[in-house]
Protein backbone atom coordinates (compact mmCIF):
# COMPACT_ATOMS: atom_id res chain seq x y z
CA UNK A 1 0.00 0.00 0.00
CA UNK A 2 1.62 3.26 -1.10
CA UNK A 3 1.61 6.28 1.22
CA UNK A 4 -0.66 8.15 -1.20
CA UNK A 5 -3.23 5.35 -1.14
CA UNK A 6 -2.90 4.89 2.62
CA UNK A 7 -3.59 8.61 3.20
CA UNK A 8 -6.55 8.57 0.82
CA UNK A 9 -8.10 5.55 2.56
CA UNK A 10 -7.64 7.21 5.95
CA UNK A 11 -9.37 10.40 4.76
CA UNK A 12 -12.19 8.28 3.32
CA UNK A 13 -12.66 6.46 6.64
CA UNK A 14 -12.78 9.75 8.54
CA UNK A 15 -15.47 10.98 6.14
CA UNK A 16 -17.46 7.73 6.69
CA UNK A 17 -17.15 6.83 3.01
CA UNK A 18 -16.37 3.43 1.48
CA UNK A 19 -13.38 2.23 -0.53
CA UNK A 20 -12.94 -0.49 -3.18
CA UNK A 21 -9.47 -1.93 -3.90
CA UNK A 22 -8.79 -4.13 -6.93
CA UNK A 23 -5.99 -6.70 -6.78
CA UNK A 24 -6.08 -9.32 -9.50
CA UNK A 25 -4.33 -12.04 -7.48
CA UNK A 26 -5.88 -14.20 -4.82
CA UNK A 27 -3.90 -15.93 -2.10
CA UNK A 28 -1.38 -14.56 0.40
CA UNK A 29 2.02 -14.74 -1.27
CA UNK A 30 2.41 -15.63 -4.92
CA UNK A 31 5.97 -16.93 -5.34
CA UNK A 32 8.36 -19.11 -3.31
CA UNK A 33 11.90 -18.63 -4.63
CA UNK A 34 15.16 -20.24 -3.52
CA UNK A 35 17.73 -17.76 -2.16
CA UNK A 36 20.60 -19.89 -3.54
CA UNK A 37 19.66 -21.34 -6.95
CA UNK A 38 16.83 -18.79 -7.62
CA UNK A 39 14.45 -21.56 -8.71
CA UNK A 40 10.76 -20.80 -8.20
CA UNK A 41 8.74 -23.53 -6.49
CA UNK A 42 6.28 -24.79 -9.10
CA UNK A 43 3.36 -27.19 -9.03
CA UNK A 44 4.58 -30.76 -9.69
CA UNK A 45 1.75 -31.22 -12.21
CA UNK A 46 1.66 -27.75 -13.83
CA UNK A 47 4.24 -25.27 -15.10
CA UNK A 48 3.00 -22.52 -12.76
CA UNK A 49 4.21 -21.31 -9.32
CA UNK A 50 2.46 -22.56 -6.20
CA UNK A 51 0.60 -19.86 -4.21
CA UNK A 52 0.67 -19.63 -0.41
CA UNK A 53 -2.72 -19.33 1.32
CA UNK A 54 -2.27 -18.24 4.92
CA UNK A 55 -5.74 -19.15 6.21
CA UNK A 56 -5.21 -22.84 5.41
CA UNK A 57 -1.39 -22.65 5.74
CA UNK A 58 -0.96 -24.45 2.43
CA UNK A 59 0.61 -23.97 -0.94
CA UNK A 60 -2.04 -24.37 -3.65
CA UNK A 61 -1.99 -24.65 -7.42
CA UNK A 62 -4.73 -22.47 -8.88
CA UNK A 63 -4.93 -24.69 -11.99
CA UNK A 64 -5.09 -28.34 -10.85
CA UNK A 65 -5.75 -27.91 -7.13
CA UNK A 66 -2.56 -29.65 -5.94
CA UNK A 67 -1.50 -28.82 -2.37
CA UNK A 68 1.69 -28.74 -0.32
CA UNK A 69 0.89 -29.04 3.38
CA UNK A 70 2.82 -27.79 5.25
CA UNK A 71 4.63 -25.35 2.92
CA UNK A 72 8.27 -26.35 2.50
CA UNK A 73 11.03 -24.20 4.00
CA UNK A 74 13.81 -25.52 1.76
CA UNK A 75 14.25 -25.76 -1.99
CA UNK A 76 13.59 -29.28 -3.32
CA UNK A 77 16.24 -28.73 -6.03
CA UNK A 78 19.26 -27.67 -3.94
CA UNK A 79 18.17 -27.53 -0.29
CA UNK A 80 18.55 -23.76 -0.04
CA UNK A 81 16.16 -21.58 1.95
CA UNK A 82 12.89 -20.63 0.26
CA UNK A 83 11.91 -16.97 0.37
CA UNK A 84 8.16 -16.27 0.02
CA UNK A 85 7.44 -13.13 -2.01
CA UNK A 86 4.63 -11.35 -3.80
CA UNK A 87 1.15 -10.56 -2.54
CA UNK A 88 -2.45 -11.52 -3.13
CA UNK A 89 -5.83 -10.52 -1.73
CA UNK A 90 -5.23 -12.29 1.60
CA UNK A 91 -1.97 -10.38 2.13
CA UNK A 92 -3.66 -7.10 1.17
CA UNK A 93 -6.47 -7.81 3.66
CA UNK A 94 -3.92 -8.39 6.43
CA UNK A 95 -1.96 -5.24 5.61
CA UNK A 96 -5.17 -3.17 5.60
CA UNK A 97 -6.11 -4.58 9.02
CA UNK A 98 -2.73 -3.49 10.42
CA UNK A 99 -2.91 -0.01 8.89
CA UNK A 100 -6.55 0.59 9.79
CA UNK A 101 -7.44 -1.52 12.85
CA UNK A 102 -10.75 0.32 13.22
CA UNK A 103 -11.87 -0.44 9.64
CA UNK A 104 -14.22 -3.27 8.71
CA UNK A 105 -12.65 -5.07 5.75
CA UNK A 106 -14.33 -7.37 3.21
CA UNK A 107 -12.29 -9.67 0.95
CA UNK A 108 -13.96 -10.73 -2.30
CA UNK A 109 -12.23 -13.50 -4.24
CA UNK A 110 -12.78 -17.08 -5.32
CA UNK A 111 -11.86 -18.35 -1.84
CA UNK A 112 -14.17 -16.09 0.17
CA UNK A 113 -17.15 -16.55 -2.17
CA UNK A 114 -16.96 -20.32 -2.62
CA UNK A 115 -20.12 -21.01 -0.61
CA UNK A 116 -23.53 -20.90 -2.28
CA UNK A 117 -24.87 -17.33 -2.69
CA UNK A 118 -21.84 -15.95 -0.79
CA UNK A 119 -21.08 -13.40 -3.52
CA UNK A 120 -24.52 -11.79 -3.40
CA UNK A 121 -24.72 -11.91 0.41
CA UNK A 122 -21.34 -10.22 0.91
CA UNK A 123 -22.14 -7.47 -1.60
CA UNK A 124 -25.47 -6.86 0.15
CA UNK A 125 -23.66 -6.48 3.48
CA UNK A 126 -21.23 -4.02 1.90
CA UNK A 127 -24.20 -2.06 0.51
CA UNK A 128 -25.65 -1.97 4.04
CA UNK A 129 -22.42 -0.37 5.34
CA UNK A 130 -21.35 -3.40 7.34
CA UNK A 131 -17.90 -2.92 5.77
CA UNK A 132 -15.75 0.14 5.09
CA UNK A 133 -13.23 -1.34 2.64
CA UNK A 134 -13.70 -4.04 0.00
CA UNK A 135 -10.59 -5.62 -1.51
CA UNK A 136 -10.98 -8.20 -4.25
CA UNK A 137 -10.16 -9.60 -7.65
CA UNK A 138 -11.89 -8.73 -10.95
CA UNK A 139 -15.28 -9.53 -9.44
CA UNK A 140 -15.24 -6.11 -7.71
CA UNK A 141 -14.66 -4.24 -10.98
CA UNK A 142 -17.91 -4.70 -12.86
CA UNK A 143 -21.54 -3.78 -12.36
CA UNK A 144 -21.37 -2.59 -8.75
CA UNK A 145 -23.22 0.57 -7.75
CA UNK A 146 -22.63 1.85 -4.19
CA UNK A 147 -23.38 5.52 -3.65
CA UNK A 148 -20.95 5.93 -0.72
CA UNK A 149 -17.92 4.51 -2.56
CA UNK A 150 -15.79 7.57 -3.24
CA UNK A 151 -12.34 5.98 -3.51
CA UNK A 152 -11.04 3.21 -5.75
CA UNK A 153 -7.50 1.84 -5.62
CA UNK A 154 -5.93 -0.41 -8.27
CA UNK A 155 -3.05 -2.58 -7.00
CA UNK A 156 -0.73 -4.83 -8.97
CA UNK A 157 -2.03 -3.95 -12.44
CA UNK A 158 1.40 -4.50 -14.03
CA UNK A 159 1.01 -8.29 -14.23
CA UNK A 160 -1.89 -7.72 -16.65
CA UNK A 161 -0.25 -4.79 -18.42
CA UNK A 162 2.73 -6.94 -19.44
CA UNK A 163 0.77 -10.15 -20.07
CA UNK A 164 0.90 -12.19 -23.26
CA UNK A 165 -1.79 -11.88 -25.90
CA UNK A 166 -2.74 -9.10 -28.29
CA UNK A 167 -5.69 -8.10 -26.09
CA UNK A 168 -3.53 -7.33 -23.03
CA UNK A 169 -3.84 -3.53 -23.33
CA UNK A 170 -7.54 -3.79 -24.13
CA UNK A 171 -8.06 -5.91 -21.00
CA UNK A 172 -6.19 -3.44 -18.79
CA UNK A 173 -8.02 -0.43 -20.23
CA UNK A 174 -11.40 -2.12 -19.79
CA UNK A 175 -10.68 -3.28 -16.25
CA UNK A 176 -9.40 0.09 -15.04
CA UNK A 177 -12.19 2.11 -16.63
CA UNK A 178 -14.74 -0.26 -15.11
CA UNK A 179 -13.32 -0.24 -11.59
CA UNK A 180 -12.65 3.52 -11.63
CA UNK A 181 -16.28 3.94 -12.63
CA UNK A 182 -17.31 2.37 -9.29
CA UNK A 183 -16.21 5.57 -7.51
CA UNK A 184 -18.31 8.71 -7.15
CA UNK A 185 -21.53 7.33 -8.60
CA UNK A 186 -23.75 9.56 -6.41
CA UNK A 187 -23.55 13.23 -5.44
CA UNK A 188 -20.07 13.07 -3.83
CA UNK A 189 -17.02 13.26 -6.12
CA UNK A 190 -15.00 10.11 -6.66
CA UNK A 191 -11.25 9.53 -6.71
CA UNK A 192 -9.04 6.75 -8.04
CA UNK A 193 -5.41 5.82 -7.40
CA UNK A 194 -3.62 3.39 -9.75
CA UNK A 195 -0.39 1.86 -8.39
CA UNK A 196 2.14 0.87 -11.05
CA UNK A 197 5.85 0.70 -11.80
CA UNK A 198 5.15 2.36 -15.18
CA UNK A 199 3.20 5.56 -14.42
CA UNK A 200 3.92 7.06 -17.85
CA UNK A 201 2.35 4.13 -19.69
CA UNK A 202 -0.12 5.64 -22.19
CA UNK A 203 -2.68 2.85 -21.67
CA UNK A 204 -2.87 3.57 -17.94
CA UNK A 205 -3.12 7.30 -18.47
CA UNK A 206 -5.83 6.97 -21.11
CA UNK A 207 -7.76 4.60 -18.83
CA UNK A 208 -7.42 7.00 -15.91
CA UNK A 209 -8.73 9.81 -18.14
CA UNK A 210 -11.55 7.54 -19.42
CA UNK A 211 -10.51 8.55 -22.94
CA UNK A 212 -12.04 5.77 -25.03
CA UNK A 213 -11.54 7.52 -28.39
CA UNK A 214 -7.80 8.11 -27.93
CA UNK A 215 -7.25 4.56 -26.70
CA UNK A 216 -9.10 3.17 -29.71
CA UNK A 217 -6.98 5.21 -32.15
CA UNK A 218 -3.75 4.00 -30.49
CA UNK A 219 -4.79 0.36 -30.20
CA UNK A 220 -6.24 0.07 -33.70
CA UNK A 221 -2.96 1.37 -35.15
CA UNK A 222 -1.03 -1.36 -33.29
CA UNK A 223 -3.48 -4.02 -34.47
CA UNK A 224 -3.15 -2.88 -38.10
CA UNK A 225 0.66 -2.84 -37.90
CA UNK A 226 0.91 -6.30 -36.32
CA UNK A 227 -1.95 -7.80 -38.38
CA UNK A 228 -4.25 -8.75 -35.54
CA UNK A 229 -8.06 -8.73 -35.31
CA UNK A 230 -10.10 -6.98 -36.61
CA UNK A 231 -7.71 -6.92 -39.59
CA UNK A 232 -7.60 -10.71 -39.76
CA UNK A 233 -9.11 -13.76 -38.15
CA UNK A 234 -7.11 -15.50 -35.44
CA UNK A 235 -7.45 -19.27 -35.18
CA UNK A 236 -5.58 -21.25 -32.53
CA UNK A 237 -5.25 -25.02 -32.80
CA UNK A 238 -4.28 -26.61 -29.50
CA UNK A 239 -2.67 -30.00 -28.89
CA UNK A 240 -2.56 -31.83 -25.56
CA UNK A 241 -1.12 -35.12 -24.32
CA UNK A 242 0.86 -36.83 -21.57
CA UNK A 243 4.24 -36.95 -23.37
CA UNK A 244 5.77 -33.63 -24.41
CA UNK A 245 7.81 -34.94 -27.34
CA UNK A 246 4.76 -36.67 -28.83
CA UNK A 247 2.62 -33.54 -28.45
CA UNK A 248 5.30 -31.39 -30.10
CA UNK A 249 5.67 -33.85 -32.99
CA UNK A 250 1.91 -34.12 -33.48
CA UNK A 251 1.61 -30.31 -33.62
CA UNK A 252 4.45 -30.12 -36.13
CA UNK A 253 2.83 -32.82 -38.26
CA UNK A 254 -0.51 -30.99 -38.25
CA UNK A 255 1.31 -27.85 -39.38
CA UNK A 256 2.92 -29.77 -42.24
CA UNK A 257 -0.42 -31.29 -43.30
CA UNK A 258 -2.02 -27.85 -43.18
CA UNK A 259 0.76 -26.46 -45.35
CA UNK A 260 0.32 -29.22 -47.92
CA UNK A 261 -3.43 -28.59 -48.14
CA UNK A 262 -2.99 -24.82 -48.29
CA UNK A 263 -0.44 -25.13 -51.15
CA UNK A 264 -3.31 -26.28 -53.36
CA UNK A 265 -4.98 -22.89 -52.87
CA UNK A 266 -2.16 -20.34 -53.28
CA UNK A 267 -4.64 -17.44 -53.27
CA UNK A 268 -5.83 -18.31 -49.75
CA UNK A 269 -4.40 -15.68 -47.31
CA UNK A 270 -2.71 -17.47 -44.43
CA UNK A 271 0.08 -17.04 -41.87
CA UNK A 272 0.96 -19.95 -39.60
CA UNK A 273 2.95 -19.26 -36.42
CA UNK A 274 4.43 -22.12 -34.44
CA UNK A 275 4.00 -24.72 -33.19
CA UNK A 276 4.97 -23.35 -29.79
CA UNK A 277 4.27 -24.43 -26.21
CA UNK A 278 0.99 -23.12 -24.78
CA UNK A 279 1.06 -20.01 -22.63
CA UNK A 280 1.00 -22.47 -19.73
CA UNK A 281 2.95 -25.42 -21.07
CA UNK A 282 1.72 -28.08 -18.64
CA UNK A 283 -1.53 -28.37 -16.65
CA UNK A 284 -2.34 -31.41 -14.54
CA UNK A 285 0.44 -33.51 -16.12
CA UNK A 286 -0.84 -32.69 -19.62
CA UNK A 287 1.51 -30.94 -22.05
CA UNK A 288 0.05 -28.29 -24.34
CA UNK A 289 1.24 -26.93 -27.71
CA UNK A 290 -0.46 -24.62 -30.18
CA UNK A 291 -0.49 -23.35 -33.74
CA UNK A 292 -1.57 -19.74 -34.22
CA UNK A 293 -3.05 -18.99 -37.65
CA UNK A 294 -3.76 -15.53 -39.00
CA UNK A 295 -6.37 -15.99 -41.68
CA UNK A 296 -9.52 -14.83 -43.42
CA UNK A 297 -12.03 -16.76 -41.36
CA UNK A 298 -14.39 -17.75 -44.14
CA UNK A 299 -15.84 -21.00 -45.48
CA UNK A 300 -12.70 -21.80 -47.50
CA UNK A 301 -10.49 -21.55 -44.45
CA UNK A 302 -12.84 -23.62 -42.29
CA UNK A 303 -12.95 -26.28 -45.00
CA UNK A 304 -9.14 -26.30 -45.04
CA UNK A 305 -9.00 -26.88 -41.28
CA UNK A 306 -11.66 -29.61 -41.52
CA UNK A 307 -9.71 -31.42 -44.25
CA UNK A 308 -6.49 -31.22 -42.24
CA UNK A 309 -8.24 -32.59 -39.15
CA UNK A 310 -9.36 -35.55 -41.26
CA UNK A 311 -5.79 -36.26 -42.40
CA UNK A 312 -4.54 -35.87 -38.80
CA UNK A 313 -7.06 -38.50 -37.72
CA UNK A 314 -6.18 -40.85 -40.58
CA UNK A 315 -2.58 -40.90 -39.31
CA UNK A 316 -3.92 -41.85 -35.85
CA UNK A 317 -2.25 -38.82 -34.31
CA UNK A 318 -5.11 -38.14 -31.85
CA UNK A 319 -3.75 -41.07 -29.82
CA UNK A 320 -0.55 -39.02 -29.37
CA UNK A 321 -2.18 -35.62 -28.83
CA UNK A 322 -5.81 -34.56 -28.74
CA UNK A 323 -6.63 -31.50 -30.81
CA UNK A 324 -8.99 -28.57 -30.25
CA UNK A 325 -9.76 -25.71 -32.67
CA UNK A 326 -10.65 -22.19 -31.54
CA UNK A 327 -11.75 -20.28 -34.66
CA UNK A 328 -12.17 -16.96 -32.81
CA UNK A 329 -9.21 -16.96 -30.43
CA UNK A 330 -7.53 -14.32 -28.31
CA UNK A 331 -4.30 -16.19 -28.94
CA UNK A 332 -4.32 -17.87 -25.52
CA UNK A 333 -4.48 -21.63 -25.03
Amino acid sequence: MSLALEDAIRRNLEAHKQTILLLNRRGYQTVAQCEDCREVLKCPKCSVPMVYHKASHKLLCHYCGSQMDPPPKNCPACGGKLQYRGFGTQKAEEELAKLFPEARILRMDQDSTAAKDAHEKLLARFADHEYDIMVGTQMVAKGLDFEDVTLVGVLGIDSLLFAQGFRAYETVFSLITQVVGRSGRAKDPGFAIIQTTDPDNPVLNLAAAQDYDAFFEQEIAYRRLGLYPPFCGLCVIGFAGGKEIEVARAAARFSALLGQQAARQPDLPLRVLGPTPGNIEKINDTYRYKLTIKCRNDRRFRDLVRETLGLYEQEKLPSKASVVVDLHSDGDI
